[in-house]
């Protein structure tokens, strides 16, 4: 604590110490006046004065912001010198009264030109009054005064990513952590270089604006190997989903909730839980910040039977009840199942699927899935009738069982909007991709990309596709139904489930017409 050698205290005092480990700083304070008081030495001025900028970084941290004042003045009338200046420009800076601050930053640096963390803070207020040439140039003093002091080069970065300066900002924060990247070498050595953990989320955060999410990823988890930051982690499982890594980004979304329960990792926690098809951990989770996220709790009750859809909405697709019903199903062995597999409600018991399938559900991110357990899916939707919530459950219980998590979602999730678009007796392809665009783009950025360049493309392609993996099918599908083929075209579609799927959907879109 900086305490000199023999540290004076009042009689009165001597209890409040006792066998304690920490003396309060007000203790420290009353002895140093008594003691200034009987010997007026440069010794004792030196501790007190030093306490008592101590006692005002606390009162200023407090808000107490009269009593720091008082403080101020007490140093003032016992030892003026370039700190009355800096801590009296913190005051007012706090205060938010910045012309003032900045006067007296510069006062003090005309009384101490060399004084790194002055220049800072002046950068701070300029900052704050969006003068943000002067803040960089401010930063850079800081930094040339002490080249050991990297908050200004992370600073300089913060200032270059508010103007949108998005390279320049990468540059100053690389420039931190290639110097933290010395740390090991440093500690070898028997040097101290401590490392900075936010100029590795600084600029993680900038590779998220770009939509560089690769790297953003590589970044996030070089700076969490430096040190457990919540920030970072949080920001990292948003990336991992970007990158169709649910799993992932369930893992260490989870973990965090258990030591750092803010509603906004909360709130993202449940939203994953809800794409993973765990909806009553979802609803508990939402339950827990109901009042902070009240469209996010309200939407988990359909999923879990609070709430009945069509008591509290329109459905658009109820009118297509009876054209499904006048539609031959396409696969005729996996609706045997899937009608075996499911509750009276034709809610999927995935259990029981399993079992009567010998399907191995292991839910993992599968980044290249194949799509040859589609028609699983596919009856999973069609059971469910014209019910929204059922038919989005089973969509995804069923992706999940049977090809994973991550890449298949997003494909499941376009086709079942596809089929709910058909079912509400929509039939523009344009404006389904640009509709559903954004909550593609939740479950997995470069996919949602090959959607929306769909609306640049031949919709005429479709017929020969040489189709490998999910995603391959479901773009083709989109694209045949944008075109809209007759039934004698259909019959040229090279991929058999593909033109078992494309018979069934246009068929309903035909009879929907009709009605």
């Amino acid at each position: 604590m900086n305490l000199p050698v023999k540290l004076p205290v009042l009689a009165e005092d001597l209890p409040l110490i006792t066998d304690q480990d920490n003396i309060p700083l007000d203790v420290i304070l009353r002895g140093l006046e008594e003691q200034y008081k009987v010997e007026k030495s440069d010794y004792w001025l030196s501790y007190l004065v030093y306490f008592y900028y101590e006692k005002f970084k606390v009162l200023l941290n407090e808000k107490n912001y009269a009593e720091a004042e008082e403080i101020l003045k007490k140093v003032k009338e016992l030892h003026y010198d370039y700190r009355y200046h800096f801590y009296n420009a913190l005051l007012q800076a706090k205060m938010g009264n910045y012309e003032f601050a900045e006067i007296e930053f510069k006062q003090a640096l005309t009384l101490n030109p060399d004084f790194a963390l002055a220049y800072y803070e002046l950068g701070n207020v300029l900052f704050a009054e969006k003068d943000y040439e002067d803040a960089i140039e401010a930063y850079r003093k800081a930094y040339e005064k002490d080249p050991n002091f990297l908050l200004p080069l992370l600073k300089i970065g913060d200032t270059y990513m508010e103007l949108g300066q998005l390279d320049d900002a990468e540059m100053f924060y690389k420039s931190i952590i290639a110097r933290d990247k010395l740390h090991q070498y440093a500690t070898k050595e028997g040097l101290e270089i401590e490392p900075m953990p936010e100029a590795y989320l600084r600029l993680g955060v900038l590779y998220n604006l770009r939509q560089q999410y690769e790297k953003a990823e590589e970044i996030f988890k070089l700076g969490l190997s430096t040190g457990k930051k919540a920030e970072i982690t949080y920001n990292l499982a948003y990336t991992l989903t970007k990158l169709g890594k649910h799993m992932e980004a369930y893992k260490i979304l989870l973990d965090l909730s258990k030591e750092v329960q803010t509603p906004e990792v909360l709130n993202e926690l449940g939203i994953l839980q809800r794409r993973l098809g765990l909806y009553e951990e979802a609803y508990e989770t939402f339950k827990k910040i109901e009042e902070h996220f009240p469209e996010n709790f309200e939407r988990i009750q359909f999923y879990v039977g609070k709430k009945d859809f069509e008591s509290e909405y329109i459905n658009e697709m109820k009118k297509a009840e009876s054209v499904l019903e006048k539609v031959k199903f396409p696969f005729e062995k996996e609706l045997e199942i899937i009608i075996e597999s499911t509750d009276d409600d034709g809610n999927i018991l995935i259990d029981k699927f399993a079992e009567i399938t010998k399907i191995n559900i292991q839910p993992f991110d599968n980044h290249n899935p194949n799509f040859e357990n589609f028609p699983y899916i596919l009856s999973g939707m069609y059971i469910a009738g014209t019910d929204p919530i059922i038919m989005e459950k089973n969509a995804t219980i069923l992706t999940i069982a049977t090809i994973g998590t991550g890449l298949p979602l997003a494909c499941t999730t376009t086709i079942l909007r596809l089929y709910q678009y058909i079912l509400s007796n929509e039939s523009n392809v344009d404006h389904f991709i640009e509709d559903i665009h954004p909550e593609i783009d939740e479950l997995h950025f470069d996919f949602s990309k090959q959607l929306l360049e769909l609306l640049n493309q031949p919709l005429d392609n479709f017929f020969d596709a040489e189709i490998t993996n999910y995603a391959e099918f479901t773009l083709n599908l989109v694209k045949a139904i944008g075109y809209f083929p007759t039934k004698e075209e259909i019959e040229n579609i090279k991929n058999e489930m593909l033109r078992k799927t494309v018979g069934f959907l246009v068929e309903i879109m035909n009879k929907i017409r009709k009605v």
